[in-house]
């Protein structure tokens, strides 16, 4: 696909800070470094001996010196450093880092990342709503290391779990499979001995956490039918729902009414899509299957729930 006149553009802004401090550099390695061709360099470096400063003489354009093995720049005519970005880049920038910092738990890169939003904030100003609001993110706790440390050695992990439905503590065995952030929680989806099954955990229900050394890793299902399974759905809606099977086509493999119920299949690999659809719908929608399906969406729904209280 041909370039843009703005793409073009911004890789000529680039290269004339970039060559400034590392002269000497080959047109091979100018083309490897910004992703394109060595004559496409060429046609850059040509270019940008017509570019420099108001003036219109040759004393305000910038100077470069070409040879085939040889790169370097006389006069750069303000461009010495790279551009900066505008308020709209740095807001951007800001924001999605402040999304991957809430579900960072590792010390060291999380320091980085914490370093490296403050100098970004600067950039907006020490009053600025925007950098006063990002990174207000979850600060890990010694279970949320713990489960780090699991996910990463592969053990097992005896745990104590509050239920939020009935506030009782109970003693599980988990072997944590993965993590991941919903409305400003962590979760850990781990195979329960216990249960037999997949469930989804939220972390700071998790009373008490430590490995279990020496202890075999639990057998977790993996066959084929069984992957299938995750990915199928079964969920009982009311009837009123069922503009939602006929306007999602692609994932429901059936539906059929029963009374005033819609039991609908939803055969779909984005479960956390459908769990956050569901909740959407009016009326009442109760999850028949798969038990891992119903943790996550019920996890949802104490989030939510959560806010109210």
């Amino acid at each position: 696909m041909a370039e843009t006149a703005l793409e073009r553009t911004a890789r000529a802004l680039d290269l004339i800070p970039f060559i400034s401090k590392n002269p000497g550099w080959s047109i091979a390695e100018l083309a490897e470094k910004f992703a394109t061709t060595p004559s496409q360099i060429m046609k850059d470096l040509e270019m940008l001996f017509m570019c420099g400063l108001p003036g219109h003489s040759h004393l305000e354009l910038i100077d470069l010196e070409i040879d085939e093995d040889y790169v370097s720049v006389r006069n750069a005519q303000n461009l010495t450093a790279p551009r900066s970005f505008n308020y709209l880049e740095v807001t951007a920038l800001l924001l999605g880092l402040d999304s991957l910092l809430n579900q960072i738990i590792d010390d060291s890169l999380r320091s980085r990342a914490i370093s490296l939003r403050k100098k970004m904030s600067t950039f907006l100003g020490h009053n600025s709503v925007i950098a006063s609001v990002v990174g207000n993110g979850i600060v890990p706790s010694e279970i949320d290391h713990i489960i780090e440390r699991a996910l990463k050695t592969a053990s097992v992990l005896d745990i104590e779990y509050r239920s939020s439905r009935t506030d009782s503590l109970s003693s599980r065995l988990i072997f944590p499979i993965n993590s991941y952030l919903d409305r400003g929680h962590l979760y850990t989806i781990a195979f329960c001995q216990s249960a037999g099954e997949m469930r989804h955990f939220r972390n700071d229900r998790i009373t008490s956490a430590k490995l279990v050394e020496n202890l075999p890793l639990p057998e977790i299902p993996l066959s084929l039918s069984e992957k299938q399974a995750e990915n199928e759905v079964v969920a009982k809606l009311s009837t009123i729902n069922r503009f939602f099977t006929e306007e999602n086509p692609t994932i429901v493999s059936s539906a059929t009414e029963e009374g005033s119920h819609l039991v609908a299949t939803f055969e779909i690999n984005d479960l956390q899509w459908l769990a956050k659809a569901l909740i959407s719908l009016p009326g009442s929608v109760e999850i028949i299957s798969p038990q891992s399906f119903r943790d996550l969406y019920n996890s949802k729904l104490d989030a939510i729930l959560d806010l109210y209280r």
